[in-house]
């Protein structure tokens, strides 16, 4: 068996439960478009007859779905690591067969966001002026692509997140996952003592608003990698 077909055997074993990678982001989505809906409707409502038609920033909602990402990477090493254990699969193939499988499940989410802005920019927010798949203004600056870029990006970030998360708990129990998760911890307020300390936060500011979304995306794929390479590094004592 070669090692795209592997790769591919590992693909299949994740799309098997249908309902994680399709119904119920779905659901999610429907949801969330809902809510949003009638949140602008309620805004509608106090507005003055002469006030701007177009409501931008509705709380966040829009990114719940790539939120919902860190379920599915907990989910898929909960139920699939053991059947690909049983299969005869390397923790290698896994590991790589994964992060294809999140790569594909972020690239049907942003494809069916894009497809959804193109729509609301061509009937002008459905006729009233709503926005939801373009992220509710949150990126009306910026062209589809970049929008597409940083949400994918986003989704697998969460998605490979909750993967390496599980790989921990997985291997050592959830004491191990608390020391691990306080240790980043530990690690973040270091850096921030350290950048207040050497004065360093106007030039970080300086510096995060010179970011577009296609280069937080790039940075949010680089961290991904980097937890795909932990998930490995976790994995390779982790029983079944």
């Amino acid at each position: 068996m070669t090692h795209r077909s592997r790769l591919i055997k590992v693909l299949r074993l994740h799309l098997a439960n249908r309902a994680t990678y399709f119904w119920v982001p779905l659901a999610v989505v429907g949801a969330t478009f809902v809510i949003s809906l009638a949140l602008y409707g309620v805004l509608r409502m106090g507005l003055e007859e002469d006030a701007p038609q177009e409501i931008y920033g509705l709380g966040g909602l829009q990114f719940i779905p790539s939120y919902y990402c860190v379920t599915i990477g907990i989910q898929a090493m909960m139920y699939t690591y053991q059947f690909a254990m049983a299969m005869s699969l390397t923790r290698r193939e896994y590991i790589n067969g994964t992060t294809l499988m999140a790569g594909v499940f972020a690239l049907g989410l942003t494809s069916m966001f894009s497809l959804g802005r193109a729509l609301e920019l061509a009937t002008d927010g459905y006729g009233i002026g709503f926005h939801y798949f373009g992220l509710a203004g949150w990126f009306h600056d910026y062209a589809w692509w970049e929008q597409f870029v940083f949400l994918g990006a986003l989704s697998l970030l969460f998605l490979m997140a909750g993967f390496c998360a599980t790989t921990v708990f997985k291997r050592g129990g959830p004491i191990r996952l608390v020391i691990v998760l306080s240790i980043w911890v530990m690690a973040v307020v270091a850096a921030a003592a350290l950048v207040t300390w050497r004065e360093w936060w106007p030039s970080i500011g300086y510096w995060t608003m010179r970011q577009t979304p296609v280069s937080i995306g790039w940075w949010m794929l680089l961290i991904a990698a980097l937890l795909s390479a932990g998930s490995y590094w976790s994995m390779r004592k982790t029983v079944p």
